[in-house]
This record gives structure tokens, sequence and C-alpha cells, in this order.
């Protein structure tokens, strides 16, 4: 995937993202529903982070147990 598909998902992505929490926001009563939607925003972002560090620790994981398996003369997933 070039780099400009990329960047036209991303704000895709974005738009829609701003989009669903401006709606929320409309939705919910006035004095109250800010410190649902801010609550809210923040267990989201919480779970989003949760998910990108658990993906970038699989990546590292990855690779060090593939130079583990080199440096021991093994090919990877052999059995």
């Amino acid at each position: 995937m070039n780099r400009y598909l990329k960047s036209v998902m991303g704000l895709m992505i974005g738009g829609a993202t701003a989009g669903g929490w401006l709606l929320v926001d409309l939705l919910l009563p006035d004095p109250i529903g800010d410190y649902w939607l801010f609550i809210l925003m923040a267990v989201v972002n919480m779970a989003i982070g949760w998910q990108v560090g658990r993906l970038f620790g699989k990546s590292k994981n990855i690779e060090k147990n593939n130079a583990l398996i080199e440096g021991k003369g093994l090919n990877p997933n052999s059995n």
C-alpha cells in the first residue's frame, strides 16, 4: 500500500472518529453529557493505546525470537 493511500485512509478514519464524537456530544444532555463524553473518550483512547502497545510488543517479540532461532542455526517455523 503506498503512502498516498495510507494518508487518505488515515484522513477518512480521523474524520469519521471526530464526527462520531461530535454526534455523541450533540446527543447527550448538555451539563452532565460532557462528563460522560470525556469519560467515554478516555476509556476508548486507553483501549486503543493498549491494543497499539500490544501490537508493537508482538512485533518486537517476534524479531527477538527469530534472532534467537537464527543464532542457533535453525530455520524459523521448522519442526
